[in-house]
């Protein structure tokens, strides 16, 4: 009897070491063992499934970029040559906003495009292109913004806008909405983004502890409503820290620059907004970036944007957006 009960433990500890093997395995040392690669759909015998130079668990892992298309933006540029070479999705925790950002470098130079969806009862959706200047700031800006309401009683509406420069201190804004079209002409001081793609200013810089960044944001509302629309932004990094990552292939931990900006705002009109921020309004957002030794493996892995609304009540808020990978 005790020899049967020996040989059916020696026996299940052999099928279990056997299917910890299995599991484990990464028959093409790529980085990605065989059963992510059955998720990924990538070649379990082949390390470089798309042919661009990279291995597979490099692609998913350190560029964030996809292991099945050697050119993952789309921009005609092989994801081993491209500075910035992935195509992202973020997603807000608050479950509302989605956004799919990439980098891209043509004809018009450097284009930051990303896709907005807000699913608040109505869809808002909006087709965001910034044309950057070498030094991440904007040079001028086009975009498409629809609104899908519920009530059908209520029509539709897709409206265009633009940034568009007068000259070098000067650009021409048109603001597009359900209300109504909205157009100015503004001094703009230049070294600016926008309130939601300001975290991009840092790309293709070479973060390090100690470092720190001055620069604009627009906040387009601000203007409509009458108010100061910059605020000036310092940036800094902070220091380094792991996190973890939850991915399609299990929870990673990935070692990151921690970024803190600090958004100065002129003193508001509106009483709401001067009462609840102050006289001397701040806002502080935070920003994650990966480790990596430049732009193609330097990977925004989380980040927080600041919101103010007035419809349909007064409110202020931060959305914490996160890579979903």
């Amino acid at each position: 009897m005790r020899f049967v009960l020996v040989a059916l433990l020696l026996a299940s500890l052999l099928v279990g070491s056997m299917f910890q093997t299995s599991f484990a395995q990464d028959a093409d040392n790529d980085g990605l063992t065989d059963a992510q690669e059955k998720i990924l759909g990538t070649d379990p015998n082949k390390p470089d499934t798309d042919g661009d130079g990279l291995l597979d668990g490099e692609e998913y892992f350190v560029y964030f970029t996809n292991p099945l298309k050697a050119d993952s933006d789309e921009d005609g540029i092989a994801d081993k040559q491209d500075p910035y070479p992935r195509w992202v999705r973020y997603e807000d925790l608050n479950g509302v906003t989605t956004t799919v950002d990439r980098i891209t470098q043509g004809s018009e130079g450097l284009r930051f495009h990303q896709f907005v969806e807000v699913k608040a009862g109505n869809v808002i959706t909006i087709d965001w292109n910034s044309f950057l200047n070498p030094n991440f700031t904007l040079r001028e800006a086009r975009f498409t913004i629809k609104y899908d309401f519920l009530d059908p009683n209520r029509p539709d509406y897709t409206g265009d806008g633009y940034y568009k420069p007068v000259d070098k201190n000067q650009m021409e804004i048109v603001l597009p909405s359900y209300e109504g079209i909205f157009k100015a002409t503004i001094p703009w001081p230049g070294q600016a983004m926008t309130i939601s793609d300001w975290v991009y200013h840092l790309y293709g810089k070479p973060l390090k502890v100690g470092q720190v960044y001055e620069f604009n944001v627009f906040y387009p509302e601000l203007l409509r409503w009458g108010e100061e629309p910059f605020a000036r932004a310092r940036a800094e990094v902070i220091g380094t820290e792991k996190v973890p990552l939850e991915t399609k292939l299990g929870r990673r931990e990935y070692t990151v620059y921690v970024v803190k900006a600090t958004l100065k705002f002129a003193t508001f009109k509106d009483p709401f907004f001067r009462a609840f921020l102050g006289p001397e309004p701040e806002l502080v957002l935070k920003a994650l970036f990966t480790a990596g030794e430049n732009s193609q493996t330097q990977t925004l892995l989380r980040y927080t944007t600041p919101f103010l609304r007035i419809t349909p009540t007064k409110s202020v808020g931060f959305s914490d957006f996160i890579i979903a990978h």
